[in-house]
């Protein structure tokens, strides 16, 4: 404890010695944060949980397929392949379901796009996601360098009991809006 104390006010004043500049702020208000622009809004249909509540050391394991949906956004649209699904847990300290997601999707133009997403629900019952994109296509292959995040609503279920979702998805404004090859070309 002793050390802890005359630590950090023993390495001030080496720091003041060497003529170090030593980082301090006296705003309290923050950094300002990164603005976001909308990447892309869809749309997935996902039946029941297949697993029905196993219990396994990460949690509930759910297992909720993903059978179809689209995709729209300023440079990007397509339709969602009906084979992936969400290997969420559920928490059973919290109850706090967090999804894990993987499918594949195709643009109207025929490019592939492996969709990966992850985050926990919020109190309000949304979900906050990390998204990542990855795709071959020189079109789209900027996506693979994006930062996305997402919002899931849920947005009810049909009579077969299959849900609707609606993820908002945002990437940082100054991401890459093109790719540039080592060979010069560029979409």
């Amino acid at each position: 404890m002793l050390f802890e104390n005359i630590f950090l006010p023993l390495a001030l004043l080496a720091a003041a010695a060497l003529g170090t500049p030593v980082a301090t702020s006296t705003d309290l208000s923050g950094p300002t944060p990164p603005q976001l622009k909308w990447l892309y809004t869809a749309y997935a249909l996902c039946p029941a949980d297949l697993l029905n509540g196993a219990l396994t050391p990460a949690g509930i394991r759910k297992e909720i397929p993903i059978v179809g949906g689209n995709f729209t956004g300023p440079g990007i649209n397509g339709k969602f392949r009906s084979q992936g699904a969400d290997w969420g847990t559920v928490d059973p300290r919290t109850g706090i379901f967090s999804a894990d997601t993987r499918y594949n999707g195709v643009t109207d133009d025929g490019a592939d796009v492996y969709f990966q997403t992850s985050g926990p629900m919020t109190p309000e019952g949304t979900l906050h996601l990390r998204i990542r994109l990855e795709t071959g296509s020189p079109k789209y292959y900027y996506l693979n360098n994006v930062l996305a995040v997402g919002v899931l609503h849920i947005l009810g279920q049909d009579s077969k009991n299959v849900s609707t979702l609606r993820i908002d998805a945002f990437n940082f404004e100054n991401d890459w809006p093109n790719t540039t090859f080592l060979n010069n070309t560029g979409w």
